[in-house]
């Protein structure tokens, strides 16, 4: 008799038991946990570019003793996403004003390259740096753009001009003359 009463007690334990754990089930049906935060940070760094339309400006025949010397006009534009200054400048300058052009050991130096843009005057690459940009002696600041919060992002498309001036320059020699202008824009 014993056996049977065994059974029934554990068959009502294993029965409270299972009620036990359908309770306990359907208290943690509502249940939520903490609210956790993720802070977000993302950063677009200021940006300023310049682009030529083609990489070499180029000039048929030399003319001695003559400022009619123009090379082949080059498109330049200007880009800049920025957070702070108030103008962008784009500066021409040869890295060596004593021989802007070689030819051999024959040299024209940057003062008698002469630039300017969109039609506008032409003035000798013999001033100094501008912010940074630029060597004493073998610069030019081709435009200064304003610029404020309003226009931070920002373009302009520019047509640089260049060409010899050789008036009382002694007579070149024949031949191929090449010389790298470098153009680069500073935000002050």
């Amino acid at each position: 008799m014993q056996r049977p009463l065994n059974r029934a007690l554990a068959g009502a334990a294993a029965l409270a038991l299972a009620l036990a754990l359908a309770s306990t089930a359907e208290a943690q049906v509502g249940l939520t946990s903490n609210t956790a935060t993720v802070t977000l940070n993302a950063t677009k760094l200021a940006t300023l570019t310049v682009s030529p339309s083609v990489g070499t400006a180029t000039l048929a025949s030399i003319t001695d003793n003559s400022n009619a010397n123009a090379f082949s006009n080059v498109s330049l534009t200007t880009s800049w996403n920025l957070t702070a200054g108030t103008s962008v400048r784009l500066i021409g300058w040869f890295a060596t004003p004593a021989s802007a052009l070689t030819n051999g050991a024959a040299v024209i130096p940057s003062a008698n390259v002469e630039g300017g843009i969109n039609g506008g005057g032409f003035s000798p690459f013999t001033g100094a740096a501008v912010g940074g940009v630029g060597v004493a002696g073998g610069s030019l600041q081709l435009f200064s753009q304003a610029v404020a919060a309003a226009n931070y992002f920002n373009n302009r498309t520019d047509v640089l001009n260049t060409r010899l001036n050789l008036v009382g320059f002694p007579t070149t020699t024949a031949g191929l003359y090449t010389g790298t202008l470098n153009v680069q824009a500073v935000v002050q």
